[in-house]
């Protein structure tokens, strides 16, 4: 009998360290991973406006769309407790509500108005990237 209590209290105490371990893990985020795809999100960003400044709607949009996925990647492996990642999530959340909006137009063969999009997406992503780096 005391050997099952001691069993089973080892087994308690065991599941709690390792809810607690993944726990942490879960909300620490990954810095590294954070900048590596801030960085590539910046690349895409790029070349979106250079595509679509020459007119090229439909590689616009692929590029909007990589974009817009290596921001949400960002976002999603940002640190939650650094000051500068708290900065960089707010302005990246901002790029890919316009990155939305810049595909949906563009869809939609509105170019003039993806662009507009695309700038004010643009504009974010890049404030957003300076404080991805001071992560």
């Amino acid at each position: 009998m005391v050997r099952f209590k001691t069993v089973g209290a080892g087994l308690v105490a065991f599941i709690a360290v390792l809810a607690l371990a993944l726990s942490v893990q879960a909300g620490s985020g990954d810095a590294k991973a954070a900048k590596m795809h801030s960085g590539a999100m910046m690349d895409e960003g790029e070349k979106m406006m250079s595509h679509g400044n020459q007119g090229h709607l439909d590689v616009m949009l692929k590029h909007a769309e990589a974009m817009k996925k290596h921001a949400e990647e960002t976002v999603d492996s940002t640190p939650a407790g650094d000051m500068h990642g708290k900065e960089a999530v707010m302005h990246i959340k901002e790029a890919i509500s316009h990155l939305d909006e810049a595909i949906s137009h563009g869809r939609q063969g509105h170019g003039d108005v993806a662009m507009g999009h695309a700038k004010k997406a643009m504009s974010h992503a890049k404030e957003g990237h300076k404080h991805a780096k001071e992560m």
